[in-house]
C-alpha cells in the first residue's frame, strides 16, 4: 500500500505544509463521523475534501458497526476527555470548514480484521483523517481509548506513552480515571518498550502537546 500512515496505533493555528488550509488562527474542530463515506487519495490530507494519504484509490466505507447506545457512550467519553481543550466536537459534517475527522467504519480495508485504527504518519500540521474500525472494538471503552489515541497522535503528533493514567498508554487494564496528563513520560512502542518518539525526543507531555496543538483563538 502506498503512502505514509501508522497502523495502530494540525496544529490549529498556522502551519508549515503546502496542505495547510490557512495560516491564520482557526478554532480546532473534530468531526466524529459514524456514517463512513467516500474517500480519494491525496498528496496531503484534507478532511473537507475527503482526501487522504492512506487510501490508494477511490474508496467507499460503510457506517460504524455499533448501535446508537454504544455510539452515545463512545462520544460522551471522547467529549469528556477533551473538555479541557478548546476543541469543538461535532457529529455533523463541517464541510469545507477546516477540521480533523475520525471516520468510524467497519473494518480495515487493506489488512488484518483485528486492526483497530489507522492514521497518517507525519509531523507537519494538516487537517487529517483517521479511520477507526468498529469490528475490532468489543466495547465502547475500547472505542473511546482508540479514538483518543488516534486524535492525539494525529493532531499533537504524540506516540504511545508509558503512563497507565494517560489515554495514550495502550493498556486496557489501567486506572479508570485516565486523562491527558501534565507529566513527562517515556515514549514506547507497541510492545511497551522505550523508543524514540515519532516526531522527536524520547519523552512527551500529552497535556502540553495538546495545549500547543489546540490553542484558544483570540
Amino acid at each position: 500500500m502506498r503512502g505514509a500512515f501508522i497502523l495502530c496505533p494540525l496544529a490549529a493555528c498556522g502551519g508549515g505544509g503546502s496542505g495547510d488550509v490557512d495560516a491564520t488562527c482557526q478554532p480546532s474542530v473534530l468531526y466524529l463521523n459514524r456514517n463512513g463515506g467516500s474517500y480519494v487519495r491525496g498528496r496531503v490530507d484534507n478532511a473537507g475534501l475527503n482526501q487522504s494519504v492512506i487510501v490508494d484509490a477511490p474508496l467507499t466505507l460503510g457506517p460504524y458497526s455499533h448501535d446508537d447506545i454504544d455510539w452515545a457512550g463512545t462520544t460522551a467519553c471522547i467529549r469528556d476527555a477533551l473538555q479541557r481543550f478548546p476543541i469543538t466536537i461535532t457529529e455533523t459534517d463541517p464541510g469545507l470548514v477546516p477540521h480533523v475527522e475520525l471516520v468510524f467504519t467497519t473494518a480495515y480495508w487493506a489488512g488484518s480484521a483485528g486492526q483497530t485504527h489507522v492514521i497518517p504518519d507525519g509531523c507537519s500540521a494538516r487537517y487529517e483523517l483517521g479511520f477507526v474500525f468498529g469490528n475490532a472494538l468489543a466495547t465502547r471503552a475500547r472505542a473511546c481509548q482508540v479514538s483518543l489515541i488516534a486524535f492525539a497522535q494525529m493532531t499533537a503528533k504524540l506516540s504511545y506513552g508509558q503512563n497507565c493514567h494517560d489515554w495514550v498508554d495502550q493498556s486496557m487494564d489501567c486506572a479508570p480515571d485516565r486523562a491527558f496528563e501534565d507529566l513527562e513520560v517515556p515514549c514506547v512502542d507497541a510492545n511497551n518498550q522505550p523508543i524514540a518518539c515519532r516526531c522527536g525526543g524520547t519523552t512527551q507531555n500529552t497535556y502540553q502537546a495538546l495545549v500547543a496543538a489546540h490553542p484558544a483563538c483570540p
